[in-house]
Parts: C-alpha cells; sequence; structure tokens
C-alpha cells in the first residue's frame, strides 16, 4: 500500500476504492473507527466461516463496538467491546459461543492486538421462533 500525504490527512488507493484517512470527520475516517473496524470486521468474517462449517445457520447477526479508553492516556484504547447480536431460529447459545471463541482464536486482527488492547466478546441471541 501506498499512503500518500494530504493537507487534512493520508489517502491510501486500494481495490475497492480510495481510502482517506483524517482525525477530521469531514475529511476522512478516524484513525480510531479504522482499528474497531478491522478488528469487528475480520471477527465477524471468522464467525460467518465457522457458523457455515459447522452447518449452523442465522437469519442476521450485527455486531454493536464500545470503545474505552485509557483515562491515563486518552490517545490509547484500553478495550474494545463486541458484542454480537445473532438472530434465527432454534439457535443453541453454548455452540453459538464455541464458534465465537473459535473465531477469537483464528482472527488475525484480535491475534495481533492481544496484550496490547483488552478485546471484549460477548454474545445475544434474538429467537425468530
Amino acid at each position: 500500500m501506498l499512503f500518500k500525504f494530504k493537507e487534512e490527512g493520508i489517502r491510501v488507493e486500494l481495490a475497492y476504492g480510495i481510502l482517506d484517512v483524517s482525525e477530521d470527520l469531514y475529511h476522512g475516517y478516524k484513525p480510531e473507527h479504522l482499528l474497531v473496524s478491522a478488528i469487528a470486521g475480520s471477527s465477524a468474517q471468522e464467525f460467518t466461516d465457522l457458523l457455515e462449517l459447522h452447518h449452523t445457520h442465522v437469519d442476521d447477526f450485527f455486531i454493536r463496538s464500545e470503545v474505552t479508553k485509557d483515562k491515563k492516556d486518552e490517545n490509547r484504547i484500553k478495550r474494545i467491546k463486541l458484542h454480537f447480536v445473532v438472530k434465527g431460529r432454534n439457535l443453541n447459545i453454548d455452540k453459538l459461543y464455541r464458534i465465537l471463541e473459535n473465531a477469537r482464536a483464528k482472527c488475525a486482527i484480535i491475534r495481533s492486538v492481544e496484550g496490547s488492547i483488552d478485546i471484549v466478546e460477548t454474545l445475544e441471541i434474538v429467537s425468530l421462533n
């Protein structure tokens, strides 16, 4: 990747499109938002792959994130909570937790920040029965 400096931040051209990164929300994505998005996106992809592997059908799921910064150093992210809300029929919460644990173990982004940022994943089932 080639990152180019611009007055409001930096820009990188990727296969999917241009990504502008800036602390100013009017000129691009904040680095903090990109970090959380990378962690949630990578975790969600691993979770989805494992759902398929285990023949577990869900109708839908989404993730809510919550970021906690270090009280002594506001520039440091201390904790990221990812709350998975899974919708479906006849879902087994124990099986879903095992799948989520395995997804975490396979998630390259989470594995890369372990020890620096506390990543907490929780799960909620919305039954469509």
